[in-house]
């Protein structure tokens, strides 16, 4: 485990390049989810030109100092090839955290893929986190696929026995909170707690342009009163965490609170390090500094011609070269003159990483956790 935090503090002190990375490695999926806010580019997966295996280890070797990949999709598991790619980043790029949500659609490939990446990247830690926006037939209806709700819980029991064989791998669960469950979200609290097993189980607030637009007739009071009832239900609930565990619940706790202070306030609260310290890549090699700026420029919230930052492709595969050109420059500056600010999680788990200012907080979570408590 002390390999593992060596790479990430050479992460986080490497400032030529972000430390943080959510790569969407494609665009397929099975699922058509309701408050999806990538529903453009999943309904032509068909038509895109994925970064093949061969071009992402050439971007992982000209990536140094990455200590964290989210890889997100689509359903990153429809890639034949998804178990292949964490190791690009694990050999070259010095990578020591991984997470990858997942609809949890195909329980048996997905096990044998989670084995796989667990066994060639040994001194990492691998977080699966299952997503689950209702009980039965609620979730089935919100994410569009008959039977998906039994699969999570297969799933789940699949991922629990793998959790005792290999001690690098940690499951999480996540709901989404919009229109179509923010009466139900306490039954799946209930459910959850009483019939699954996990390390942490939280929720994320709709965000972006979703598939249904009125996925987002939810009041911020929604989230923050599920949040609050999720914490309570967690200092009842027991969990066995290890260090590492501690750590990122404690980030997860102090994001919590950021995010609900931006939803009551409606208002700038801490500087973003979008683009600077995280960027974001899509399956064709499009990076961009979070998911949410486009968006943002398309509804003239930030003042940019655009968003993207660049195509990897067309910088030999080096993200700094990408970084480097004047246009990069522009949109970061923007960010943070015109001082963006949103409610997406990772960006904010970002800053509070790189934010010395928001360090007591994150300790002040850790202890209150509490040697395998909650």
């Amino acid at each position: 485990m002390a390999g593992r935090y060596l790479h990430a503090l050479k992460g986080v002190l490497d400032l030529r390049t972000p430390g943080y990375l959510i790569f969407f490695v494609t665009a397929r999926c099975n699922c058509r989810c309701k408050m999806c806010f990538y529903g453009e580019a999943i309904d032509n997966a068909p038509q895109r030109n994925e970064l093949s295996l061969d071009e992402i280890e050439r971007f992982a070797r000209r990536f140094p100092g990455l200590h964290q990949v989210n890889f997100s999709g689509g359903e990153p598991f429809l890639r034949e090839d998804f178990a292949e790619i964490p190791v690009q980043f694990y050999r070259h790029s010095g990578t020591r955290f991984f997470t990858c949500p997942t609809n949890s659609s195909l329980p048996e490939e997905m096990e044998r893929a989670i084995r796989a990446i667990c066994t060639s990247c040994p001194d990492a830690w691998i977080r699966i986190t299952q997503s689950l926006d209702g009980v039965g037939p609620v979730h089935d209806t919100l994410r569009g696929r008959e039977g998906l709700f039994d699969c999570v819980v297969e799933l789940n029991g699949r991922l629990a026995r793998l959790t005792r064989e290999f001690p690098n791998l940690s499951v999480g669960l996540t709901t989404v909170i919009s229109k179509f469950n923010r009466d139900s979200v306490h039954e799946t609290l209930d459910f959850v707690y009483d019939n699954l097993e996990f390390t942490d189980f939280g929720a994320l607030f709709v965000r972006g342009t979703p598939r249904d637009p009125a996925a987002r007739d939810v009041e911020a009071e929604d989230y923050v009163r599920f949040m609050a009832a999720c914490i309570e239900r967690r200092r009842t609930h027991r969990v066995e965490r290890n260090f590492t565990s501690r750590v990122f619940s404690a980030i997860g706790h102090t994001v919590v609170g950021l995010v609900t202070d931006t939803l009551r306030e409606d208002r700038f609260i801490s500087p973003c390090k979008a683009g600077r310290r995280m960027v974001v890549m899509d399956d064709e090699g499009n990076v961009e500094p979070c998911e949410l700026l486009a968006d943002f420029v398309e509804k003239g919230v930030i003042d940019l011609d655009s968003s993207r930052l660049g195509n990897i492709r067309e910088f030999d595969y080096d993200i700094r070269k990408l970084l480097g050109t004047e246009h990069a420059r522009r949109v970061l500056r923007a960010i943070v003159e015109q001082k963006c600010y949103c409610t997406f999680e990772c960006a904010w788990s970002v800053n509070v990483l790189y934010t010395p200012g928001l360090w007591p907080r994150v300790l002040k979570n850790y202890l209150r956790l509490g040697r395998g408590g909650s």
